[in-house]
């Protein structure tokens, strides 16, 4: 005798398999299969015939799951595309900034001269064209499609950068007695400029 919550739940268990995993959309699905069976229960089928063509109507495991990764794809491009966005926004701000503040002399930046300050503004450009280069010149990184491999990375380039952060100013800064001038220069080569490369290793990777 047929039974039908054992053919549904086979069903669940194609979807399962097909790698629709997600609790919310695999319960929807099946709300929509047993709306669907309700509403053949009229037509003069058998139960298996019924079942069978609510599952034809709604779609196959693998029909479903390809229509749920062309979401899904959709998603994380919309996502990416806020997150490129975002990027830009706030290293221009940054850089935007950090210009004012030596064009201005604002702050500690009054106490640069004139050759300091030029070399402050080199050092911000230079970050925000090794941050902004990575996706200009991403055709020149190699293709990793493996995420985890992408992630490995970009987590390894963010702690050497940490580490070098704690390096320079735990150990090299301390042995050097620098102008308050020279200090800045010195910072903004020798901090920010690499924040830039590791930037753009991110971007150039990612994309």
């Amino acid at each position: 005798m047929f039974d039908l919550e054992h053919a549904i739940a086979d069903w669940r268990q194609q979807m399962l398999a097909a790698g629709i995993k997600t609790p919310v959309p695999l319960e929807e699905l099946e709300i929509h299969l047993r709306e669907e069976i309700e509403q053949q229960t009229k037509s003069g089928l058998s139960e298996q015939e019924i079942v069978n063509s609510a599952v034809q109507k709604i779609g196959q495991a693998h029909m479903i799951q390809n229509e749920f990764k062309k979401v899904e794809a959709t998603k994380e491009d919309r996502e990416w595309k806020f997150v490129q966005i975002l990027f830009v926004v706030i290293t221009s701000l940054f850089s935007s900034f950090l210009c004012g503040m030596v064009i201005f002399k604002m702050g500690c930046f009054s106490e640069a001269t004139s050759d300091q300050k030029i070399s402050c503004l080199a050092a911000v450009a230079a970050f925000a064209l090794l941050a902004w280069g990575g996706r200009l010149s991403c055709r020149m990184f190699p293709v990793i499609r493996a995420k985890r491999i992408r992630d490995a990375i970009c987590i390894s380039g963010g702690v050497l950068l940490m580490l070098w952060w704690m390096v320079f100013v735990h150990i090299i800064l301390p042995r050097h007695d620098f102008t308050t001038g020279q200090l800045l220069v010195t910072i903004l080569w020798e901090m920010i400029f690499p924040c830039g490369i590791f930037l753009g290793l991110f971007w150039g990777i990612e994309t």
